[in-house]
């Protein structure tokens, strides 16, 4: 093969050819010189390590299957960019892609919309116990005024606090601002006032935040200090009421104290997309939980989200081909 030929090796599972295809689509020139595509097909350790060492541009796994630790980061030195086609790169050892002079890409704000709209949604059908009515009139069961009961909440004049102000939680604070909602926040980096007043939000501590909210919607990386951020005690702060919506990353949330706090009335409702494990076990203790909505990791994935993200991803590969400086960068390299 000629030396001058990029080689870029597919991660994620999609055909070489839609993946060529799709270079083509989003970029209307050709000066990014030849490359060749392969998807990495191979069945063993060994294989991998091949892989990865001969590739000049690795596009990682949106699936979180195929992980790249320090050995696999050592093997694909010196690549041009490891491109992850997705906001969450946890599956990647971007201190060691670092150290080895690798940078590490995202796709990150791609799907921002697409996850506070799911936020918004999922509080709402929380609120309004939209799951419980939907399956009782199914049932031919007219619980009209049984729904009195049960309550059936608004959102305009809720509190709704967000952990973690960054791309997303900004984009659920636009929206619940509409509804009529007094948004709080917290954040290990406190925003500037000016950007507070155009938001329309307000700063909390953590615990404060959690005992005065009616919908806690969860936004926060998962970071060595985000683990089990929100703990039984803090769970236990929480009013009885209270709608807790993550969908950030299933181990910043103690799933257990979760369930248990649900099943004993002690919490309103919850909307999880994300888990400790997944895809979910059979014996995840949310499953059967009352008033909760369990979604298959899916808040960031529309249509339009998966446009902008595969758009955004290779656009970057592009970029590393022509050697031109990256987009979302996450490990400082070449920034």
């Amino acid at each position: 093969m000629d030396m001058a030929v990029k080689r870029i090796l597919v991660l994620s599972p999609l055909p070489a050819e839609l993946v060529r295809s799709l270079i083509s689509a989003v970029v209307a020139s050709d000066d990014h010189g030849e490359y060749e595509v392969r998807s990495f097909e191979g069945a063993n350790r060994e294989e991998f390590l091949e892989e990865v060492a001969g590739a000049d541009i690795i596009v990682g796994d949106y699936s979180f299957h195929i992980g790249m630790d320090a050995e696999a980061m050592r093997a694909a030195a010196p690549c041009l960019l490891i491109q992850q086609p997705s906001v969450g790169y946890q599956h990647l050892d971007v201190e060691e892609a670092a150290r080895q002079g690798i940078p590490v890409a995202n796709a990150a704000g791609a799907n921002a919309v697409a996850v506070a709209e799911h936020t918004i949604l999922g509080a709402l059908a929380c609120l309004k116990k939209l799951i419980l009515q939907n399956e009782k009139t199914q049932r031919a069961e007219w619980a009209q005024d049984e729904m009195a009961g049960h309550g059936v909440f608004e959102l305009c004049g809720k509190v709704l606090d967000i952990v973690g102000m960054g791309r997303i939680g900004r984009e659920v604070a636009a929206r619940a601002c509409v509804f009529g909602c007094s948004i709080v926040y917290y954040d290990v980096v406190r925003l500037p006032s000016e950007d507070e007043r155009e938001l329309g939000v307000s700063f909390l501590d953590l615990d404060e935040l959690l005992a005065s909210a009616d919908v806690v919607s969860l936004h926060a990386p998962l970071t060595e200090e985000t683990a089990n951020l929100l703990d039984a005690r803090r769970i236990n702060l929480m009013k009885s009421t209270a709608v807790l919506v993550n969908v950030a990353r299933g181990e910043v949330v103690d799933e257990r104290a979760l369930a248990s706090a649900l099943r004993e009335n002690r919490l309103g409702g919850a909307v999880v997309d994300v888990y400790v494990d997944e895809p979910i076990r059979p014996d995840n203790p949310l499953i059967g939980a009352p008033n909760t909505i369990l979604t298959p990791h899916t808040a960031g994935a529309s249509n339009e989200s998966r446009l902008r993200i595969i758009t955004a991803s290779l656009l970057n590969v592009v970029k590393a081909l022509k050697g031109e400086k990256l987009d979302n960068v996450v490990n400082e390299v070449g920034t």
